[in-house]
């Protein structure tokens, strides 16, 4: 029997999904390690522009927002703080949803994506259709495409729904966090990632991105060392990767699945061109 008592997430478990969200929709230049070092202590050391500072400053206050708020119903309200905390330094009106007048939508090599407004109503609606059963991780994926797509704000909608999504997972007691798929050797894992969620904000083809993410999860122990040092926590939330997981994962550090370039989605032959859809910031 385990002495361990159970962790709650941190902001810190968050540096995974802070590093590639920033990395891949706004262009973070800080790496890493100068991420995770700016989370637990501030530090500045890494970071050599005022927009990554303003960038990461925003990442870290929603990071907080989603441990602060675990267990917290998601409604319209927390969807609308996500966005209000990430979009603080780079929108006009954080927080608040996006009117038909403003004509936002996004350029995409698939055509222009522009979903019609929402009311908070739509925007609940929106979530309660995504949760449909017992899989946390599949509800969790589910959420972030159907929300990114929806763009119900003005700026900042993938990283809305990907903190809102990781919000869920941490209300559910799940011991893993939703990133997005990066590789700081090859640029086309980003942009094969940015091309199947075109496909799925113009097509309506969601399966090939929730995949591709569904194999980019970070995962955590969410327990404390066990007074008996020669036992050993299982968790039982750990996917099926959690083979894998190494000693960074068993003392809360964020992993950074590769991804095998011959197991990427095949983005069929598109010709080349920037990454799609454009970034939001």
């Amino acid at each position: 029997m385990s002495n361990g008592h159970t962790r709650h997430l941190t902001v810190l478990d968050l540096a995974g999904v802070v590093y590639s969200s920033g990395k891949v929709f706004d262009g973070l230049a800080t790496g890493r390690l100068d991420t995770e070092n700016f989370l637990r202590s501030g530090s500045l050391d890494g970071v050599t522009s005022r927009s990554d500072l303003a960038l990461l400053e925003d990442l870290r206050d929603v990071a907080q927002f989603v441990v602060d708020s675990v267990g917290t119903p998601i409604t319209a309200a927390y969807v609308r703080a996500v966005n209000a905390k990430i979009t603080r330094s780079g929108a006009l009106h954080p927080g608040q949803l996006r009117t038909a007048d403003q004509g936002i939508g996004v350029r995409t090599r698939y055509g222009r994506h522009e979903p019609a407004v929402l009311s908070d109503t739509g925007l609940q609606r929106l979530f309660d259709e995504s949760i449909r059963g017992d899989d946390a991780l599949d509800d969790a994926l589910s959420l972030f495409v159907t929300l990114a797509r929806a763009q119900p704000f003005e700026d900042g909608n993938k990283r809305t729904a990907l903190f809102t999504a990781n919000g869920f997972l941490a209300g559910r007691g799940a011991s893993l966090l939703l990133s997005i798929p990066v590789d700081d050797n090859d640029p086309g894992v980003a942009d094969t990632f940015n091309d199947l969620l075109a496909r799925a904000y113009v097509h309506g083809e969601a399966g090939p991105v929730k995949e591709m993410m569904r194999r980019s999860v970070i995962l955590f122990d969410r327990t404390t060392e066990a007074k008996n040092p020669k036992e050993t926590v299982p968790d039982r939330h750990h996917a099926e990767p959690a083979a894998e997981a190494s000693s960074q994962a068993t003392r809360g550090y964020v992993r950074f699945p590769e991804l095998n370039p011959k197991n990427r989605p095949d983005p069929e032959g598109d010709p080349p061109g920037p990454p799609s859809p454009s970034p939001e910031r």
